[in-house]
């Protein structure tokens, strides 16, 4: 088998941690179900007034936050965005897949030189995606967040004997919609209010995009990876995936196979996997594709078994291959939303067209 699923945060691996014993900020940890309840007062307080102390629950228990943090690493996707958004340029954040040469998307390079910048330093991974420790203790920061992310509970206690930390919200490598992401890191740093702004802004942007294109109410779609020499599957992304997510926030609707998709999914994968002989198994009105690099997309289209799939022979299709357009949309946010939809909505109309877009020009 062989399915060509892009890396989740970029370059790096899944999670990455090790130990160091400190005496940092306190942080207010727990794990599961025995976890301390955060002071709901004091919880709403924050939330409205940017008081501290707040508390948020998470995938790993409860961190508490204790003052108005100012230096702020990012450790995946999105979460360094809103970050941004907020009006705080990040000391430390992840070198983003699709970035330029320095590992920074064009929405989150320009928000930073709007901020006065500098722009932050690039976190270092191990080859096995480990985590520099060191050179984020060096950052000296007051808050970590990684809420894109498959920290485990015992990388979540080391990263927090650095700074208070907020881990993936739900389960590994959900953080929540875009809007949960905003609203969650806003308060965190005491920036409800403009949160709420960012959030009523790109909303209704999509919803601008709705009403524009009756066309894509209701036409069922599945988000899939393009095929590489060898591929035997299909690579098909799960229904909370934040790409997956943004389509559905633009009037189409997931595929009726998705259940059948997710049972092939392994562990904390988020995404499954349909054999290429079995293609005709999985219903979709559109197939939405990503690509890591040209060459891909001719390969996958001139495949006899993936050519004749409803989608592909209808030429309802819509590929993405840009590196920063697909980083635009595999990990949307409030900053990059608006920069991806001018460029993201023609595909997608010219794929329910039956014109086929392979994003050549994206």
């Amino acid at each position: 088998m062989s399915i060509s699923i892009p890396a989740r945060r970029g370059p790096g691996a899944v999670a990455r941690l090790l130990a160091l014993t400190l005496a940092a900020v306190v942080v207010l940890t727990g794990c599961g179900s025995g976890s301390s309840e955060p002071d709901t007062a004091k919880a709403k307080a924050g939330a409205g007034q940017g008081a501290f102390p707040v508390s948020i629950k998470h995938g790993h228990g409860t961190t508490t936050i204790k003052a108005k943090p100012k230096r702020v690493v990012a450790v995946s996707w999105m979460s360094l965005d809103v970050v941004a958004a907020l009006g705080t340029v990040p000391v430390g954040v992840d070198k983003q897949w699709g970035g330029d040469k320095q590992g920074y998307t064009p929405w989150f390079r320009s928000t930073v030189e709007k901020l006065g910048g500098p722009l932050p330093e690039t976190l270092n991974y191990g080859d096995a995606g480990e985590i520099d420790f060191e050179q984020i203790l060096s950052l000296k920061p007051d808050l970590i967040v990684g809420l894109y992310s498959g920290i485990t509970d015992v990388d979540y206690k080391r990263l927090s004997e650095i700074a208070p930390t907020l881990p993936y919200l739900n389960k590994p490598w959900d953080g929540g919609t875009w809007q949960e992401m905003t609203r969650t890191i806003a308060k965190a740093m005491g920036e409800t209010e403009k949160a709420e702004s960012l959030v009523t802004d790109v909303q209704g942007r999509l919803t601008a995009v709705t009403d524009a294109h009756p066309e894509f109410k209701g036409k069922t779609f599945t988000y899939g990876v393009a095929l590489t020499p060898g591929s035997t599957e299909l690579g098909l992304y799960l229904n909370y995936d934040a790409r997956v997510r943004l389509l559905t926030e633009m009037g189409f609707e997931n595929t009726p196979s998705m259940k059948s998709i997710a049972s092939t999914a392994k562990g904390t994968n988020w995404y499954g996997g349909v054999s290429l002989e079995k293609l005709d198994t999985i219903e979709a009105d559109l197939f939405v594709g990503w690509a890591n690099g040209s060459d891909e997309v001719p390969y996958t289209l001139k495949d006899p078994l993936f050519s004749r799939w409803k989608p592909i022979a209808a030429k309802n299709y819509a590929f993405v291959q840009d590196p920063a357009m697909g980083m635009a949309t595999s990990g949307p946010s409030v900053l990059s939303i608006p920069w991806a939809l001018k460029r993201y909505v023609p595909m997608l109309a010219d794929a329910v067209a039956g014109k086929g877009s392979t994003g050549a020009d994206s």
